[in-house]
C-alpha cells in the first residue's frame, strides 16, 4: 500500500470488475499505511494487532476485528500501535459497481450523496452493537469470497457490497449535514497538493515558506493547518517520508548508507541517522541488517 505519490496510481481490480481485496502485514516500526488517497471507496479491517487510523483530520484506535470506512476521496494512513506484527485486509472496490451510473435511483438518492459526504456515517466500525457486528461479518465474507475466488464471487460480492453500504448508512441515520469549513473539499485539495509536492521533491531540499507559497498562506498559518489535518508539523512529516524511502533503499539497495542519505534529502550523516532511529527505533545499519536476517 506504500505510494510513491500521494494519488494511488494503480487500478483496483479489472475495469470490469474495480473491487479488489488486499492482505497487507507490518512489523513494529515499520509505516502500516502511508498517507495517500483514491477516487474508490475502502472497507479496512485489522486482523492482527493494534493500529490507529486517521481518516481526514480524525484518528481510530483499532484492535483486530474491527474495520474503518474510507470515502472516495478522504487522506487517510495508519501506525502501528503494539510491539507486535500487525495486519490488515482491505477491500477497494468504484463506486459504479454498487450503483453511481447514470439513471440510477440508487446512485441519485444513497451512493452520490454518501460521496459527497452528506451523510452521517461511522468510520470506524467496532463490535459493541449488533448491527456493527453483523456488518464485520458481512465484510469477512467479501474478503473470502474474492481472496478464494468461490463460484459466483463477482456477482455475490456486488451484492454484499451494496448490502454493507446500506448497513454503513443506517448506522448513522442515515442524516444529511453539512460540512465543516474545516474539511472543504478546497482545504482537501490544497493539503492534498501540499503532500503530493512532498512525496515528489523530498530527495532535495524544501522550505518551509515554498510550501506555504503553494497555498498562498503565511509560515505560521499554514503550519497549524497541516498539524490540523495530519497530526505532524511540516518538518516531520517531511523526515517521515524520507525515512520511509531510505527505508527501502535499505532493504532493496546495496547502496552505502552516507548514499542514502544524499538520495533521500539529508545533508549530514549523524542527522540522518537521528531522524531513521527516532522514527524505526534502530540506526541504519541496523535495520539493514534486520532486513536482510
Amino acid at each position: 500500500m506504500q505510494q510513491a505519490h500521494l494519488k494511488e496510481d494503480r487500478v483496483h481490480g479489472d475495469p470490469l470488475y474495480p473491487i479488489r481485496v488486499y492482505e497487507i502485514c507490518c512489523q513494529p516500526g515499520e509505516e502500516l499505511l502511508d498517507l495517500h488517497w483514491h477516487d474508490e471507496l475502502e472497507f479496512l479491517m485489522l486482523t492482527k494487532g493494534k493500529a490507529t487510523f486517521r481518516v481526514s483530520m480524525d484518528d481510530y484506535e483499532l484492535e483486530a476485528g474491527e474495520a474503518i470506512f474510507v470515502n472516495g476521496g478522504q487522506l487517510h494512513s495508519g501506525y502501528i500501535t503494539s510491539e507486535e506484527e500487525c495486519c490488515f485486509t482491505a477491500v477497494v472496490f468504484h463506486p459504479d459497481i454498487v450503483g453511481n451510473g447514470r439513471f440510477d435511483l440508487v446512485g441519485e438518492k444513497y451512493i452520490t450523496p454518501l460521496i459527497q459526504q452528506k451523510y452521517v456515517i461511522p468510520a470506524h466500525i467496532s463490535r459493541q452493537t449488533a448491527s456493527e457486528v453483523e456488518l464485520l461479518e458481512l465484510l469477512l465474507q467479501v474478503f473470502d469470497l474474492n481472496i478464494n475466488e468461490l463460484p459466483l464471487y463477482e456477482l455475490t460480492t456486488k451484492g454484499l457490497l451494496q448490502l454493507i453500504i446500506s448497513k454503513l448508512m443506517m448506522l448513522g441515520g442515515p442524516s444529511y449535514r453539512e460540512l465543516p469549513p474545516a474539511v472543504s473539499p478546497t482545504h482537501i485539495d490544497r493539503l492534498k497538493l501540499i503532500i503530493e509536492y512532498i512525496q515528489m521533491n523530498y530527495s532535495g531540499p524544501i522550505r518551509l515558506e515554498e510550501l506555504a507559497a503553494l497555498v498562498s498562506f503565511s509560515e505560521s498559518y499554514f503550519c497549524r493547518y497541516f498539524k490540523n489535518f495530519t497530526g505532524k508539523s511540516p518538518l516531520e512529516y517531511l523526515n517521515q517520508v524520507r525515512s520511509q524511502r531510505a527505508a527501502y533503499l535499505l532493504k532493496d539497495t546495496d547502496k552505502k548508507i552516507t548514499e542514502i542519505s544524499l538520495d533521500v534529502g539529508f545533508n549530514t550523516l549523524s542527522y540522518f541517522i537521528g531522524v531513521f532511529k527516532a522514527h524505526f527505533g534502530c540506526t541504519p545499519s541496523e535495520y539493514r541488517r534486520k532486513a536482510h536476517a
